[in-house]
């Protein structure tokens, strides 16, 4: 867009800037341990300088296999996306700041360039590479937990994009064979290649019964790790739907039991991590149902409001990121009253709670009050139930009760903590900083204010609200204690192992019986064979000279009689 002036002299004109984070992150894994953390938020700055120095337009071409390919091309939409990633990796670099370790600084850098190369990207194989490699470098940040859970995540979490890769890439190859294009093109459900092209984006953007790998993988990774995982992959994959099927009616339908099906799981989980999971499904099924609606009011909508969920969620994440970081743990069960030791943290939880729920002001309130009042008008009476009924729960479960698991009601005698580190409250404070930027947009926009959307919006807040203050009051919530939440991966997870374990059992002992009777047969033969001609029989023992000469002569008369008859 050229906002701003090129410090390097056009000599990176023809580099996409996530290739910026992507070197230096490859760079870091050399870097000596204090140089590693100025390479996490420096990388990141460089890269928003570079990206607001480019022209609008197609750039970093070159040829391949006499196939021209475009690394990256700025529009409006994919402007915002990556100057919004750009801005939250260097919030994360500041969180992070106290990571001195290898993998996840160089993997969280690499997981951000890749994550930006892909929605800047120009043409279907730049898209597809990015966006595939970010995928990988999302998983060894996932590995970076260290634990023999996060192992297991990490393999389940590979398994899944894996999955969604090979789907991605059979449906672009088939476009490409009746298109002869690599542009970007608009899927038809229609086809094989739409319904290829759903299924990976549906498992990449966690669409209901396909969303387990996030919930699994994403709150076994390190504090800050878990922080950065929030911000990219769904994200990207929210941008992929807007570019491959906006306007399919699909997609509103999704959206909408995407947005009210985690809010149970959510209430049931403990682990303050995965309800910010569940939360943040839950608020990108909104996404999802205003870019199945099409229109280019709710696209515009859809942008803002998945620009404003990477700095709600990013703040909540880090909030439970410090307060992991000083205690130990993120469940619920466990924490409580943690106010009065880490005010601060506690502040900034209640502010990004509050943005996620779309107060105004806040960067929520920016796109959900407009985002759900259109839903109301242009769908069906179960849709907009549908859609109220979560935003309500979003507000509910990650608005309210992770601020008040943590930081509100008893507190616990073995958890005291200092208040988080100096560089993860300038962080938070960034990242409300920037809620506040997006928060302040529509009102500064008389056009884009609608003050019918807002009314209605904070009724349902208001209303959410109050059901959530007097079910905690009458104890009606579920209690936060240390449990099992049984999700959709128990059927990989339990299910699925048992059922290979019935089936190998089942082989197992066929084999095994096969086996046994064929041995059986073979040392019978053997030994019948033994007792025949065996050293102790006749025709294997020692005979003498005679014998043998008599047998000659008899052989040889009987040849001679076959040669002249």
């Amino acid at each position: 867009m050229s906002i701003a002036p090129d410090i390097f002299g056009g000599l990176l004109n023809g580099i996409s800037p996530g290739l910026i984070l992507i070197v230096l992150g490859l760079a870091a894994t050399l870097m000596p341990r204090p140089a590693r953390a100025v390479t996490a938020v420096l990388a990141p700055v460089l890269g928003l300088i570079h990206l607001l120095a480019l022209p609008a337009g197609p750039g970093g071409t070159f040829v391949f296999m006499d196939v021209t390919i475009t690394t990256f091309s700025i529009a409006e939409t994919n402007f915002a996306f990556a100057v919004s990633f750009l801005v939250a990796a260097i919030v994360v670099g500041v969180f992070n700041w106290h990571e001195r370790a290898g993998l996840p600084v160089a993997s969280g850098l690499f997981y951000t360039g890749c994550a930006t190369g892909a929605v800047l990207a120009g043409d279907l194989p730049s898209f597809f590479v990015f966006f595939e490699i970010a995928s990988v470098a999302a998983a060894f940040l996932v590995w970076a937990g260290g634990t023999s859970r996060s192992l297991g995540a990490g393999m389940r979490f590979a398994v899944a994009n894996i999955l969604a890769g090979v789907l991605l890439l059979e449906a672009f190859l088939l476009t490409y064979k009746v298109t002869g294009s690599i542009a970007f093109f608009t899927g038809d459900l229609g086809t094989t290649a739409g319904l290829y092209l759903i299924a990976a984006l549906g498992i990449k953007a966690a669409f209901p019964v396909l969303h387990a790998w996030l919930t699994d993988a994403y709150p076994e990774s390190t504090p800050g790790g878990t922080v950065i995982l929030s911000v990219f992959s769904i994200t990207t994959a929210v941008y992929a739907l807007m570019i491959f099927l906006p306007g399919e009616y699909a997609l509103t339908v999704i959206g909408a039991v995407m947005i009210a099906f985690p809010i149970m799981l959510a209430l049931l989980a403990d682990d303050l991590r995965r309800i910010l999971c569940y939360g943040l499904i839950s608020q990108i099924g909104l996404v999802v149902t205003a870019i199945g609606i099409g229109t280019p009011t709710a696209l515009s909508a859809a942008t803002t409001l998945a620009v404003a969920n990477i700095f709600g969620f990013l703040l909540m994440f880090m909030a439970t990121g410090a307060v992991l970081f000083r205690t130990g743990t993120a469940a619920a069960s466990s924490l409580g009253g943690l106010a009065a030791t880490m005010p601060w943290t506690a502040g900034f939880a209640v502010i990004g709670g509050l943005s996620i729920a779309g107060l105004p002001i806040l960067a929520g309130g920016s796109a959900v009050p407009g985002l759900v009042f259109s839903i109301w008008a242009q769908s069906g009476p179960l849709i907009a139930a549908l859609v109220l009924f979560g935003v309500a729960g979003v507000w509910a479960h990650a608005g309210l009760r992770v601020p008040a698991a943590a930081f509100f009601g008893t507190a616990r005698a073995d958890h005291a903590p200092d208040e988080a580190p100096l560089h993860m409250r300038i962080a938070m404070g960034l990242a409300v900083i920037g809620c506040l930027t997006i928060g302040f947009m529509p009102y500064l926009d008389t056009l884009a204010f609608n003050a019918g959307a807002l009314v209605l919006h904070m009724q349902g807040l208001a209303f959410s609200l109050l059901v959530f203050a007097a079910a905690r009051a009458w104890g009606l919530l579920p209690k936060d204690e240390a449990s099992a939440l049984i999700d959709v991966d128990w059927l990989y997870r339990r299910v699925g192992p048992a059922i290979v374990s019935g089936v190998m059992g089942v082989t197992t002992a066929a084999y095994t019986g096969w086996q046994n009777f064929l041995n059986a047969r073979i040392t019978g033969l053997f030994t019948n064979m033994f007792k025949a001609a065996g050293p102790q029989t006749n025709i294997a023992g020692t005979w003498g000279t005679g014998i043998g000469v008599l047998w000659v002569s008899i052989l040889l008369v009987v040849m001679l009689l076959v040669s002249y008859i």
